[in-house]
Protein backbone atom coordinates (compact mmCIF):
# COMPACT_ATOMS: atom_id res chain seq x y z
CA UNK A 1 0.00 0.00 0.00
CA UNK A 2 1.38 3.24 -0.88
CA UNK A 3 2.16 5.91 1.09
CA UNK A 4 -0.47 8.63 -0.27
CA UNK A 5 -3.03 5.36 0.07
CA UNK A 6 -2.26 5.43 4.10
CA UNK A 7 -2.58 8.97 4.12
CA UNK A 8 -5.65 8.98 2.49
CA UNK A 9 -6.84 6.74 4.90
CA UNK A 10 -6.01 8.74 7.88
CA UNK A 11 -7.71 11.36 6.52
CA UNK A 12 -10.73 9.78 6.20
CA UNK A 13 -10.38 8.04 9.84
CA UNK A 14 -9.88 11.35 11.07
CA UNK A 15 -12.93 12.54 9.99
CA UNK A 16 -15.35 9.70 10.05
CA UNK A 17 -13.58 7.61 13.25
CA UNK A 18 -16.10 6.26 15.68
CA UNK A 19 -14.18 5.66 18.57
CA UNK A 20 -15.55 7.33 21.47
CA UNK A 21 -14.10 9.85 23.96
CA UNK A 22 -11.52 8.63 25.62
CA UNK A 23 -9.44 10.80 28.61
CA UNK A 24 -6.49 8.67 29.08
CA UNK A 25 -5.46 9.47 25.47
CA UNK A 26 -2.25 11.36 25.94
CA UNK A 27 -0.11 14.08 23.64
CA UNK A 28 2.29 11.10 22.58
CA UNK A 29 -0.56 9.48 20.04
CA UNK A 30 -1.78 13.12 18.90
CA UNK A 31 1.99 14.41 18.07
CA UNK A 32 3.03 12.11 15.47
CA UNK A 33 1.87 11.02 12.72
CA UNK A 34 2.07 7.00 12.11
CA UNK A 35 1.00 6.03 8.66
CA UNK A 36 1.02 2.11 9.84
CA UNK A 37 -1.32 2.72 12.23
CA UNK A 38 -2.51 -0.52 11.98
CA UNK A 39 0.86 -1.71 13.49
CA UNK A 40 1.78 0.51 15.90
CA UNK A 41 -1.61 1.85 17.13
CA UNK A 42 -4.14 -0.38 18.56
CA UNK A 43 -7.07 2.46 18.57
CA UNK A 44 -6.12 3.14 14.90
CA UNK A 45 -6.87 6.55 16.14
CA UNK A 46 -2.51 7.90 16.17
CA UNK A 47 -2.43 10.97 14.44
CA UNK A 48 -6.11 11.82 13.41
CA UNK A 49 -7.83 14.60 14.27
CA UNK A 50 -9.98 12.37 17.06
CA UNK A 51 -6.95 12.16 18.92
CA UNK A 52 -6.36 15.60 18.60
CA UNK A 53 -9.42 16.54 19.89
CA UNK A 54 -9.87 13.86 22.72
CA UNK A 55 -6.22 15.34 23.83
CA UNK A 56 -7.51 19.20 23.61
CA UNK A 57 -10.62 17.39 25.76
CA UNK A 58 -7.98 15.86 28.60
CA UNK A 59 -6.44 18.70 28.74
CA UNK A 60 -8.93 21.49 29.40
CA UNK A 61 -10.44 19.35 31.51
CA UNK A 62 -7.57 19.08 34.09
CA UNK A 63 -7.25 23.02 33.45
CA UNK A 64 -10.80 23.55 34.08
CA UNK A 65 -11.80 21.58 36.32
CA UNK A 66 -15.18 20.15 37.91
CA UNK A 67 -17.67 21.22 40.40
CA UNK A 68 -17.41 23.08 43.06
CA UNK A 69 -13.74 23.61 42.43
CA UNK A 70 -13.84 24.88 38.98
CA UNK A 71 -10.00 26.01 38.17
CA UNK A 72 -8.25 24.77 40.58
CA UNK A 73 -6.81 21.37 39.31
CA UNK A 74 -3.01 20.96 37.85
CA UNK A 75 -2.80 19.49 34.88
CA UNK A 76 -2.21 15.69 34.50
CA UNK A 77 1.68 16.76 33.31
CA UNK A 78 3.73 19.99 34.97
CA UNK A 79 4.89 22.43 32.38
CA UNK A 80 8.40 23.86 33.25
CA UNK A 81 8.61 27.42 34.04
CA UNK A 82 5.23 27.63 34.73
CA UNK A 83 3.28 28.27 38.08
CA UNK A 84 0.87 25.32 39.06
CA UNK A 85 -2.68 26.07 40.02
CA UNK A 86 -2.26 24.50 43.59
CA UNK A 87 0.86 27.10 43.70
CA UNK A 88 -1.20 29.59 42.61
CA UNK A 89 -4.06 28.94 44.79
CA UNK A 90 -1.43 29.33 47.66
CA UNK A 91 -0.27 32.79 46.49
CA UNK A 92 -4.28 34.03 46.71
CA UNK A 93 -4.69 32.73 49.85
CA UNK A 94 -1.69 34.58 51.35
CA UNK A 95 -3.32 37.76 49.63
CA UNK A 96 -7.00 37.12 50.90
CA UNK A 97 -4.90 37.20 54.78
CA UNK A 98 -2.91 39.75 53.58
CA UNK A 99 -6.13 41.76 52.78
CA UNK A 100 -8.44 40.24 55.67
CA UNK A 101 -10.59 39.06 52.85
CA UNK A 102 -12.68 35.72 54.59
CA UNK A 103 -12.95 33.40 51.27
CA UNK A 104 -13.29 33.35 47.74
CA UNK A 105 -16.48 34.75 48.01
CA UNK A 106 -15.92 37.53 50.35
CA UNK A 107 -16.83 40.22 47.71
CA UNK A 108 -15.96 43.33 50.43
CA UNK A 109 -14.00 44.98 53.36
CA UNK A 110 -15.22 44.54 57.18
CA UNK A 111 -13.93 47.35 58.59
CA UNK A 112 -13.58 47.59 62.89
CA UNK A 113 -13.88 51.23 62.70
CA UNK A 114 -16.14 53.59 60.52
CA UNK A 115 -15.26 56.88 62.53
CA UNK A 116 -13.83 58.07 58.56
CA UNK A 117 -14.45 55.26 56.24
CA UNK A 118 -17.47 54.14 54.83
CA UNK A 119 -18.05 50.35 55.88
CA UNK A 120 -18.14 47.52 53.17
CA UNK A 121 -16.27 50.03 50.90
CA UNK A 122 -13.37 48.94 48.48
CA UNK A 123 -10.06 49.75 50.21
CA UNK A 124 -9.04 52.33 47.51
CA UNK A 125 -12.36 54.14 48.70
CA UNK A 126 -11.23 53.54 52.22
CA UNK A 127 -7.57 54.87 51.69
CA UNK A 128 -9.17 57.86 50.10
CA UNK A 129 -11.37 58.79 52.90
CA UNK A 130 -8.88 58.54 55.61
CA UNK A 131 -6.57 60.01 53.20
CA UNK A 132 -9.40 63.43 53.13
CA UNK A 133 -9.75 63.03 56.94
CA UNK A 134 -5.78 62.97 57.54
CA UNK A 135 -5.93 66.25 55.42
CA UNK A 136 -8.58 67.94 57.74
CA UNK A 137 -6.60 67.10 60.79
CA UNK A 138 -3.08 67.66 59.89
CA UNK A 139 -1.86 71.28 58.73
CA UNK A 140 -1.93 73.70 61.09
CA UNK A 141 -3.07 71.54 63.70
CA UNK A 142 -0.49 68.96 63.01
CA UNK A 143 1.27 68.28 66.74
CA UNK A 144 -1.41 71.08 68.23
CA UNK A 145 -4.85 71.81 69.54
CA UNK A 146 -7.60 71.37 67.33
CA UNK A 147 -10.02 74.02 67.89
CA UNK A 148 -13.91 74.58 66.59
CA UNK A 149 -16.14 77.62 67.62
CA UNK A 150 -19.84 77.46 67.26
CA UNK A 151 -22.14 80.59 67.73
CA UNK A 152 -25.61 80.52 68.63
CA UNK A 153 -27.50 82.76 66.30
CA UNK A 154 -31.06 80.81 66.16
CA UNK A 155 -32.77 80.85 69.16
CA UNK A 156 -32.55 78.82 72.51
CA UNK A 157 -31.15 75.36 72.21
CA UNK A 158 -32.97 73.36 74.67
CA UNK A 159 -30.95 71.16 77.15
CA UNK A 160 -30.08 67.46 76.37
CA UNK A 161 -30.13 68.98 72.92
CA UNK A 162 -28.04 66.73 70.55
CA UNK A 163 -25.13 69.00 68.86
CA UNK A 164 -23.32 67.55 66.01
CA UNK A 165 -20.52 70.25 66.22
CA UNK A 166 -19.12 70.07 62.40
CA UNK A 167 -22.84 70.20 60.96
CA UNK A 168 -25.33 71.50 63.72
CA UNK A 169 -27.89 72.33 61.07
CA UNK A 170 -29.63 75.80 61.23
CA UNK A 171 -28.72 78.77 63.11
CA UNK A 172 -25.39 78.34 64.03
CA UNK A 173 -22.44 79.42 62.49
CA UNK A 174 -19.01 77.49 62.74
CA UNK A 175 -15.67 78.03 61.98
CA UNK A 176 -12.76 76.16 63.04
CA UNK A 177 -10.99 72.49 62.86
CA UNK A 178 -12.43 69.64 62.09
CA UNK A 179 -13.02 67.92 65.43
CA UNK A 180 -13.34 64.35 66.13
CA UNK A 181 -13.60 62.19 68.85
CA UNK A 182 -13.63 57.87 68.96
CA UNK A 183 -15.15 56.82 72.19
CA UNK A 184 -17.38 58.38 75.20
CA UNK A 185 -13.72 57.85 77.02
CA UNK A 186 -11.92 60.06 74.17
CA UNK A 187 -13.93 62.60 74.52
CA UNK A 188 -14.12 62.52 78.45
CA UNK A 189 -10.02 62.52 78.73
CA UNK A 190 -8.63 64.56 75.26
CA UNK A 191 -11.92 67.37 74.42
CA UNK A 192 -12.51 70.46 76.23
CA UNK A 193 -15.76 72.22 76.03
CA UNK A 194 -15.95 75.88 76.77
CA UNK A 195 -19.18 77.65 77.47
CA UNK A 196 -18.79 81.26 76.78
CA UNK A 197 -15.21 80.76 78.12
CA UNK A 198 -15.70 79.01 80.76
CA UNK A 199 -14.28 75.20 80.52
CA UNK A 200 -17.44 72.82 80.84
CA UNK A 201 -16.94 69.59 83.20
CA UNK A 202 -17.39 66.79 80.43
CA UNK A 203 -19.23 63.31 81.16
CA UNK A 204 -19.46 60.11 78.91
CA UNK A 205 -23.09 60.14 79.08
CA UNK A 206 -26.07 62.33 80.41
CA UNK A 207 -26.00 59.88 83.38
CA UNK A 208 -22.97 61.84 84.85
CA UNK A 209 -24.87 65.03 85.31
CA UNK A 210 -22.39 67.04 83.98
CA UNK A 211 -22.15 70.39 82.54
CA UNK A 212 -21.80 68.83 78.54
CA UNK A 213 -21.32 65.07 77.72
CA UNK A 214 -20.47 62.70 74.83
CA UNK A 215 -23.62 61.58 72.68
CA UNK A 216 -21.79 59.79 69.88
CA UNK A 217 -19.10 59.43 67.67
CA UNK A 218 -17.44 61.07 65.47
CA UNK A 219 -18.27 64.29 67.15
CA UNK A 220 -21.86 64.68 69.09
CA UNK A 221 -22.31 66.35 72.51
CA UNK A 222 -25.22 67.67 74.33
CA UNK A 223 -25.84 70.17 77.40
CA UNK A 224 -27.52 69.99 80.46
CA UNK A 225 -28.75 73.23 80.48
CA UNK A 226 -30.19 75.71 77.51
CA UNK A 227 -28.02 77.27 75.06
CA UNK A 228 -28.84 80.77 73.92
CA UNK A 229 -29.29 83.48 71.07
CA UNK A 230 -25.09 84.52 71.17
CA UNK A 231 -23.69 82.01 73.36
CA UNK A 232 -20.08 81.13 71.80
CA UNK A 233 -18.80 77.31 72.47
CA UNK A 234 -15.61 76.47 71.98
CA UNK A 235 -14.36 72.95 71.85
CA UNK A 236 -10.76 72.13 71.92
CA UNK A 237 -9.22 68.58 70.74
CA UNK A 238 -5.77 67.74 72.20
CA UNK A 239 -2.92 65.71 70.25
CA UNK A 240 -2.37 62.44 71.28
CA UNK A 241 0.54 61.56 73.89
Amino acid sequence: MSPRTLSVQNQIRSTTSGIEYDDTMNLSLAETLVNEAFLSDPTQVSGTLVMDLNFLRTTVRDIKGSSPFYNWFDPVGSTPGLITLSGARVGISNLQTFTGSDNDDDTTPDYSSTVFITQNGSLEQAIGELDAALVSVSGSQSGQIAKAKLIRAGGQVLEDTTIDISTPGAGWTVTGDVITWASSTDFVENVSVFYNGILQLPGASSSDNNDVYFVSTPDSLAFEFKIRTNDVIQVWKFPPV
